[in-house]
């Protein structure tokens, strides 16, 4: 009986230690991944800007005295441009090195500051992080992150009354402060879009059982 006792707690034993094992290794290379993943966006956000920077002074010089196109039209036609319903503005996207940017951005809480490119997928959240839902015209945008430890994995640090912005390529920013925070089941779709929401920032707890979720409002 002692002896199949100790059969079965090296076993047990010998299952910890590959348990640790595996454990340590995930670890090792998801911390290799994530570095690999915070020089890029370091590289990539730095083009970003100087790319808005560079559409910000197009906009300037192409009208430099500030007048509109519409300046030397009869009064009719600028009475009538002027009751038109204004067109619903789009989420401007620019290609850099093949991909497609929304902006960045900017969470001075807990010194973040990185491009969002304007699809999810695998191979977008690698890198980057994802507008995974909406825009900041309409509300209810959604962005995704890795749970890297020194990029999205840092958004469990924030606390109520933080603040987050949004810069667009066009340069526009959008500020918003954190409301509420919580966690949601991993298949809670229709939870991670709830509309009330200005914008939500979740990246997936470790093992992506569940969503780590920052809600937050328009300030």
């Amino acid at each position: 009986m002692k002896k199949s006792y100790k059969i079965l707690s090296n076993i047990l034993l010998s299952i910890g230690a590959c348990l640790i094992v595996c454990g340590a290794i995930l670890y090792g290379v998801n911390e290799h991944e994530g570095n690999r993943a915070y020089a890029m966006s370091v590289d990539e956000i730095v083009k970003v800007k100087d790319e808005i920077s560079r559409i910000k002074a197009g906009e300037a010089s192409a009208d430099p005295s500030g007048d509109t196109a519409s300046a030397g039209k009869d009064g009719a036609e600028k009475g009538a441009s002027e009751t038109a319903a204004p067109e619903k503005k789009t989420l401007p996207v620019v290609t850099i090195d093949g991909y497609p940017y929304d902006g960045y951005l900017s969470i001075p809480a807990i010194d973040l500051e990185m491009p969002v490119v304007d699809s999810c997928s695998e191979e977008y959240l690698e890198y980057f992080l994802c507008r995974f839902y909406g825009d900041p015209y309409d509300g209810g945008m959604v962005i995704a992150g890795h749970n890297y430890r020194r990029i999205f994995r840092k958004i469990k640090e924030l606390q109520v009354g933080d603040q987050v912005l949004l810069t667009t390529m066009d340069g526009e920013q959008f500020l918003y402060t954190v409301s509420d925070i919580e966690i949601i089941e991993g298949t809670g779709t229709e939870q991670m879009l709830d509309g009330s929401w200005d914008l939500t920032l979740f990246t997936c707890t470790f093992g992506g059982k569940e969503r780590y979720t920052v809600r937050c409002t328009k300030s």
